[in-house]
């Protein structure tokens, strides 16, 4: 029985079972195929929670590894992500109260999260900037028009652009309403195809990369 189950063609076969019952439950009104929906996403939530506690022992592993072998430069960052992961694990869990109304993991969310996600946040600025140099060069006609075209955007957002000339704003909310949003469509465009042809694959039995194939 083991064996069967291992077998690759079961598992296309479940994935294949599951996406069209989800796809048929978007598309028309059934109760059986409704309540079969909902007991997969329910599953799916199941199978997420333990995919979570074996990224989380993977992790472990991964950085206790690293400690003990006193990885140069990387060791001493993973004692403070273990220790870190540790104190929000135990808070998740007590959910001591502090002063009566905020519970422990609220205020270490609250004070300790937040402002560093704010600080990592504000840190990738200095490296967007850098790559904004890099990619502000002249090389040619194409990198030119970019250079432009980022320049009047940049000053419409600045309040700066409007006292230099009146025009910089007018062209900086044409490109932004008349230039980037066809390309944008373009791209989401593009994209839902990819996804099409992904879900076809799928249900198929051609797509093979969860199973671990290329």
């Amino acid at each position: 029985m083991s064996e069967i189950l291992r077998k690759k063609e079961i598992l296309l076969l479940i994935s294949g079972i599951a996406a069209g019952v989800m796809i048929f439950d978007n598309f028309f009104i059934e109760p059986v195929v409704q309540s079969t929906a909902t007991i997969i996403r329910s599953w799916c939530v199941i199978i997420f929670s333990f995919a979570l506690g074996l990224g989380l022992f993977a992790a472990l592993r991964v950085h206790l590894t690293r400690i003990s072998r006193r990885q140069k430069g990387l060791w001493p960052m993973s004692i403070w992500l273990i220790v870190f992961m540790v104190i929000m694990i135990i808070a998740g869990l007590t959910v001591t109260p502090i002063g009566g109304t905020v519970g422990l993991y609220g205020w270490l969310f609250e004070n300790w999260w937040v402002p560093l996600t704010s600080a990592a946040y504000a840190i990738t600025g200095f490296y967007i900037f850098s790559a904004c140099y890099r990619a502000f060069k002249a090389r040619n006609i194409d990198a030119a028009i970019l250079i432009i075209a980022g320049v009047f955007v940049m000053l419409t957002n600045a309040p700066v652009g409007a006292s230099i000339w009146s025009g910089i704003p007018v062209i900086g909310r044409w490109i932004l309403d008349i230039g980037q949003i066809p390309g944008m469509r373009t791209i989401t465009f593009t994209s839902g195809l990819g996804l099409i042809a992904f879900g076809f694959r799928t249900l198929l039995g051609w797509e093979r990369g969860f199973l671990g194939e290329e």
